[in-house]
């Protein structure tokens, strides 16, 4: 009896669906649960990963150098743009034939205004020669120049070259533009006795192809010899005494990029201000301010106050022997004893801003021309600091945005739960909100309503976490924000933490973390064709 009634029950069903109306279709909701996030956060989303170092307990430290200052090659030396210009006239009517000799080796020196530098000899890292002629003589010219002072790989610099014959009144032109790169250069003239002094030699003789022509006096050789854009890798001579004012400038900061607010308290802090000298000259600086700006919060900056504003410091000269440079260092420690560096770190700096005064040479011409510079080692002064992750955080805050794992059609969505699972192993409390993007990364919407509390993870009597704590939120979105949310590409996190309810400073480890999980669980209405 009982397998006939399911018979007739099956039949019956396939004779309703064989004939309902086509608009009479069958559906269904359902639900369907979806991972959109798996993320773990760890101190490395606050700071970067190449400044935090481990020591033997695990426990973290920021190890960190930072470029305040770095002197550029042209404050010391630059060699201007040069023109030489020569002139060669027959002063009487001379008739030359093929291949005689119109100027015979004719030396000249050229000496540079380097503003009270003494260069005896320089390689050039860039430069260029323009070298125009301008011949009214009318019959082709052969001309050889040559800079016997320059040389590449042991050979001096020399070019061979044929300048067009005048046409009436129209000069013949020779226009060429020459590199100088690597060429060594000796600046002590033809004798080697001056200083800053280039010398050139040119021969000039009607063309072996040519006939014989009259030159009149007015039928002159006129050359400019341009010397542009020439910059040294390496120059020795006597750099001078000089005063250079240096700001007020700002250089970046970009330990604390990742943190948009709140505050972060340290229990020490360890720094040193480095100034590193590889050139071959003695110097003397006054520093008349560093200070720590944080431009993400408006703050007024942090002036640094310890004995090195506004009182010189000597910096020795480097030295070299065998194409080595062995650089001279001066090192001010700075600490919370002698300082307040921690006052400036606390600040979360993004920039720091400076000005001193550079003073080259303050003996004098002590070396007897034997100051040497190198264009990639320069003058410079850092900040060093070890800083021990053993903090106080009050409402600090870190953004992150990550990729949304979602797919599929949003059209039947009716309405859903997001359920966020947060497995924090970190020993402090954190507060956490949830923004969908849009396509230009702009804050578009908000999952929650307010700020959401993760819980902190238990610890020992050492302050050492022993284990994570989960916190489960549940989020209920309606048909609209839910389908928002599966249109979006990303989200961005923004976390708050905070030590408050901790006693004192806490260290941080390398193994802490925080897991988060993002799960949608959707109702979704099916229909069937």
């Amino acid at each position: 009896m009982k397998r006939a009634f399911l018979i007739i029950l099956l039949l019956f069903a396939v004779f309703y669906f064989s004939c309902r109306k086509e608009n009479e279709k069958a559906f269904w909701d359902t639900q369907l649960l979806a991972p959109l996030i798996d993320a773990s956060l760890g101190i490395n989303n606050l700071l970067p990963d190449s400044i935090l170092k481990a020591n033997p307990d695990s426990s973290l430290k920021i190890v960190y150098e930072n470029d305040i200052y770095k002197l550029a090659m042209d404050t010391i030396l630059k060699i201007p743009d040069t023109t030489v210009k020569q002139f060669f006239v027959i002063p009487v009517p001379v008739t030359f034939s093929p291949d005689q000799t119109v100027v015979s080796n004719s030396p000249s020196e050229t000496t540079y205004s380097l503003q009270g530098v003494q260069l005896r000899s320089t390689v050039i890292k860039a430069g260029l020669l323009h070298y125009n002629v301008k011949s009214l003589i009318h019959q082709i010219t052969d001309i050889v120049y040559s800079i016997p002072c320059a040389k590449l790989n042991g050979n001096p610099f020399s070019i061979s070259i044929s300048v067009p014959a005048a046409t009436g009144n129209m000069p013949g032109i020779y226009d060429q533009t020459f590199d100088l790169s690597g060429y060594d250069i000796d600046l002590t003239g033809i004798y080697n006795n001056k200083v800053n002094t280039l010398y050139t030699s040119l021969t000039a003789k009607i063309s072996q192809q040519g006939q014989a022509v009259l030159v009149n006096p007015t039928d002159s050789l006129i050359i400019n010899s341009t010397f542009y854009k020439v910059v040294p890798s390496y120059a020795k001579g006597y750099f001078g005494q000089n005063t250079f004012n240096v700001g007020p400038s700002q250089s970046k900061f970009t330990m604390f990029n990742r943190i948009v607010s709140g505050t972060l308290k340290f229990e020490s802090v360890n720094f040193n201000l480095k100034i590193e000298n590889p050139i071959g000259l003695d110097a003397r600086i006054y520093f008349n301010n560093l200070s720590s700006i944080n431009s993400r919060t408006g703050t007024p900056p942090i002036n640094l106050q310890n004995s090195i504003i506004g009182s010189e410091t000597n910096i020795n000269r480097a030295s070299e022997s065998g194409g080595m440079v062995y650089s001279t260092t001066a090192n001010f420690p700075l600490n919370s004893s002698n300082s307040n560096i921690k006052d400036l770190i606390e600040n979360l700096p993004d920039k720091f801003a400076y000005s001193m005064k550079l003073i080259t040479n303050p003996l004098g011409n002590i070396s007897g021309s034997n100051d040497f510079i190198y264009s990639d080692k320069l003058l410079k002064a850092s900040l060093n600091m070890e800083i021990p992750l053993s903090v106080v955080a009050n409402n600090l805050t870190l953004v992150d945005t990550l990729a949304l794992n979602t797919a599929g059609s949003t059209q039947n969505i009716n309405s859903g739960t997001i359920s966020l699972f947060a497995d924090n192993g970190f020993p402090f409390d954190a507060g956490i909100q949830i923004y969908l993007l849009n396509s230009s990364n702009g804050i578009a919407d908000s999952l929650l309503g307010s700020s959401n509390t993760i819980v902190e993870a238990p610890v020992n009597s050492s302050l050492r976490v022993i284990g994570k704590k989960l916190t489960k939120i549940m989020i209920p979105l309606s048909k609209a924000k839910m389908t928002q949310l599966y249109n979006t590409k990303k989200l961005m996190l923004k976390v708050k933490f905070n030590t408050s309810s901790q006693p004192s400073y806490i260290k941080i480890y390398s193994d802490y973390t925080i897991n988060i999980r993002l799960v949608g669980d959707v109702n979704y209405t099916i229909h069937l064709q």
